[in-house]
């Protein structure tokens, strides 16, 4: 009884539908309704807020979501184990990743080795990756940093050197290569507190003892760079995202090494199942080859 309740629950919520939910479990839609409606009346609580075709959760709701992501996540997985065990040049994998770069230059190389692999891919900040992976919304992730948790495992996967970024009219435009200390006392466009490139900066700005004035923060990538094209200050940018300009300089800084990291993530407990396993072997593959 419990086991439909539930489960009817987590397909709602993970599938945004009732309708949808009915059909992955192959049920009549009212089915579904029904049993969703029994689990909120018989424990006395509100799970979901029905808004036309927008489901929501409530806090009570979202809270079940994450236990019963991991039941039917595990559950999921199992079928998952056992299908690829038929065949390893098959089946599914959800990606997540902070950046473009990282996660195409391994979803080329999957693809050139197992073509028959479905994979998708979404754009997440790092912590979000982490929390999908423990829901089981993706089952390989690529973040800027690594974490502190025995229940993630975490590869080094590269490296990406950090730019400055100047406008052609700025008193550096012309250098191409400048000192950390050339910096002291710039405006700056910085990004939020989000960004790994505007911490790596940061961190090492305060290493040297120079100081840079915000002018403001800017979420975006983009703003940043348009705000450079306006000449209202500088910024950092990785060099995997640099979109060339011709009111903008990049700048190289020689006297100290900044980069960000790129770590691929997945779940401790999930690492050796097939798929999973031979996208990490791969991965190792590709930074020993850039190391020879």
């Amino acid at each position: 009884m419990y086991h439909k309740w539930l489960q009817a629950f987590h397909y709602v919520t993970k599938l945004q539908s009732f309708t949808e939910a009915a059909k992955f479990l192959d049920v009549q839609q009212p089915t579904i309704s029904t049993h969703v409606s029994n689990l909120e009346k018989h424990f006395g609580v509100q799970l979901l807020h029905r808004r036309k075709r927008k489901i929501q959760l409530t806090p009570e709701g979202d809270n079940l979501f994450g236990i019963t992501s991991d039941i039917f996540g595990h559950q999921q997985e199992a079928i998952s184990y056992l299908k690829t065990l038929k065949n390893l040049g098959t089946g599914e994998l959800k990606f997540c990743a902070v950046r473009p770069y990282d996660i195409m230059e391994l979803l080329d190389a999957l693809r050139s080795k197992w073509p028959g692999i479905k994979c998708s891919v979404r754009l997440r900040t790092s912590e979000n990756i982490i929390n999908d992976l423990i829901r089981f919304r993706c089952d390989i992730g690529i973040v800027s940093r690594e974490f502190n948790n025995p229940d993630i495992h975490s590869l080094f996967y590269r490296r990406h050197k950090v730019f400055v970024v100047v406008n052609k009219q700025h008193r550096l435009a012309n250098q191409g290569h400048i000192q950390l200390t050339d910096l002291d006392g710039e405006k700056m466009i910085a990004r939020t507190a989000s960004s790994t490139t505007q911490d790596v900066f940061n961190h090492a700005a305060a290493e040297a003892g120079i100081t840079v004035e915000p002018v403001f923060e800017m979420e975006s990538r983009e703003g940043v760079r348009e705000a450079i094209i306006r000449n209202m200050g500088i910024g950092v940018i990785s060099e995997t995202v640099f979109a060339p300009h011709e009111d903008i300089r990049q700048l190289t800084v020689d006297d100290v090494d900044i980069f960000t990291r790129a770590y691929i993530v997945c779940l401790a407990s999930r690492k050796n199942r097939p798929l999973i396993k031979n996208v990490l072997a791969l991965a190792r593959q590709l930074v020993k080859d850039r190391e020879v």
